[in-house]
């Protein structure tokens, strides 16, 4: 119970940032469409900045859902070519590596952060964003990544398919 109470809640959290992830790419599109606005009316405005920060957002936030529901570009050549057991490992195996790599980027991504933060360090920009909040969106990304491959890794490793094999998109295949 407590098992499919997590996935729930981390199917939700996927969610959530999926459309988190939609909302940065719709400001991006706003400001570029203020942008090309203002230049018409005479007016010079800089959003080159924010769309890159917007872009970061995105990308990061969009990862988890992106990766459990099948979005990610996966190469499965390796675990067709091995019967139950050696396919299944391999898939573990995986699923590790992806487990330390998230985990890594999402830690050390925070404590950049959380450094940030401390120092008060402003975007080179003219609109001086604080750098903390577009990182955190980077981080909290990549912390929901790692938390989507290890609930990915439960699955393999309980001898269930894992979500991310079935793709929703069906315009990739």
């Amino acid at each position: 119970m407590e098992v499919f109470m997590f996935r729930a809640i981390a199917h939700r959290l996927y969610l959530f940032c999926g459309y988190a992830a939609g909302f940065f790419l719709a400001a991006i599109a706003v400001a570029t469409l203020w942008q090309i606005v203002a230049r018409q009316m005479g007016r010079a405005v800089e959003t080159t900045e924010l769309s890159g920060f917007c872009l970061a957002a995105s990308t990061f936030l969009a990862l988890a859902y992106t990766f459990v529901n099948g979005g990610h570009v996966r190469v499965g050549i390796v675990p067709q070519l091995f019967s139950g057991g050696i396919s299944r490992g391999f898939e573990i195996w995986c699923c590790a590596i992806g487990i330390l790599i998230t985990g890594y980027a999402a830690y050390h991504m925070t404590l950049f952060t959380l450094e940030t933060y401390r120092f008060g360090e402003l975007s080179p920009g003219m609109m001086a964003i604080p750098l903390w909040i577009p990182q955190s969106a980077v981080a909290f990304g990549l912390g929901v990544m790692c938390i989507g491959i290890i609930e990915q890794a439960g699955l393999v490793l309980s001898g269930r398919a894992a979500d991310y094999e079935t793709n929703i998109d069906s315009t990739a295949e």
